[in-house]
């Protein structure tokens, strides 16, 4: 698989070529980065004009994403904060002879040895949290749509905010627990309706409207 970097208009991008692919994809990751799929058998120039075709639908998106991304700083500085359930809050850091973070419902207190534990550090909090905060909605939701995950796993994503199995078995990106609420319960309802349908059919997306109707609005926000 290879990959490589263009520029376009100051935004950079990434190119994966991928071998049994058909069609051209463009994505957003979570992140801000901007990545494109393509079959092997396209060149170069063909991907090119494809992501100058979809210039001003990327332009609003990441105009979107600057307006509702939560981003996660990676690395600890002076004045850094961070998104929890939809809120910024500041951290403040104090010498430890162990790691970890801690929040108190109004700020957050990263213990530390070593300031460049940071983004690990962090990601064990929001992991931690993840399990404490959605896996209970999980539960919920489960009850009310009479969907049932065989499981439920939490993990870093890059590029998607969840995922259904074949075999019914729902992950969820730890990421998640820095967007508000009502953003975490559309996953939710998103993937439990995968497991009545593997797809993104009509069907599908009636059924995720029935428990939340708002959920266009909620998915143009989710970035």
């Amino acid at each position: 698989m290879a990959s490589s970097e263009k520029e376009y208009f100051s935004i950079d991008y990434e190119i994966r070529w991928r071998k049994g692919q058909k069609n051209l994809y463009l994505r957003i990751r979570s992140d801000g980065s901007v990545l494109v799929t393509a079959p092997r058998h396209l060149s170069r120039s063909r991907v090119e004009a494809f992501v100058e075709e979809k210039s001003a639908w990327l332009s609003r998106r990441l105009g979107e994403h600057r307006i509702h991304a939560r981003p996660e700083p990676g690395h600890y500085f002076d004045g850094c904060r961070l998104w929890y359930l939809g809120e910024s809050h500041p951290v403040a850091r104090v010498p430890s002879s162990r790691d970890s973070i801690r929040f108190d419902g109004d700020s957050f207190t990263f213990h530390c040895r070593d300031e460049a534990n940071f983004s690990k550090v962090l990601n064990r909090f929001y992991l931690q949290r993840a399990r404490l905060f959605i896996a209970p909605k999980v539960d919920e939701w489960a009850d009310r749509m009479k969907l049932f995950p065989k499981d439920i796993r939490f993990r870093r994503y890059r590029s998607r905010w969840g995922c259904c199995s074949a075999e019914d078995s729902l992950s969820f990106n730890t990421a998640l627990i820095r967007y508000d609420p009502s953003l975490i319960d559309y996953v939710i309802v998103h993937e439990l309706a995968h497991i009545r349908y593997k797809n993104h059919s009509p069907d599908f997306w009636r059924l995720v409207e029935q428990f939340v109707p708002d959920w266009k609005t909620l998915r143009k926000r989710l970035m």
